[in-house]
């Protein structure tokens, strides 16, 4: 895999952990999986500064959540990209601004009950 997105891959891994532990969700860490779809791309910093995060993230649960857990954990998953770029300092004369912050989070309460996070975040 390319460095930068060793790098990406490692920023939503964080940024997801921390807010299944916020939400008090337990997910079996050996199952997690981050992959990026074919239409990502990262073009920052350049004059044409922009960036496409597509892909999913998928995990055991060790317990399924309760519906208020899932309603929060999804919610806060929504804020972190509008955040993160909120604080992102580009070295250019250009500023990225969200265009496209789609999560999707479904929960399968079969045994292990499973988490999928299906995101496609962009900024231009």
């Amino acid at each position: 895999m390319n460095p930068m997105w060793n790098q990406f891959r490692r920023l939503l891994l964080g940024t997801v952990v921390e807010s299944l532990l916020e939400h008090e969700l337990a997910i079996d860490f050996r199952t997690l999986r981050i992959d990026f779809h074919q239409d990502s791309e990262f073009r920052v910093p350049r004059l044409d500064n922009y960036m496409r995060f597509k892909g999913s993230l998928t995990a055991a649960l060790l317990a399924a959540p309760s519906a208020p857990a899932e309603a929060r954990l999804e919610a806060a998953l929504k804020r972190a990209w509008p955040e993160l770029l909120g604080v992102l300092d580009i070295p250019v004369g250009d500023r990225l601004g969200e265009e496209k912050n789609h999560i999707d989070v479904r929960f399968e309460h079969g045994a292990p009950a499973r988490i999928t996070v299906d995101f496609d975040l962009e900024a231009d």
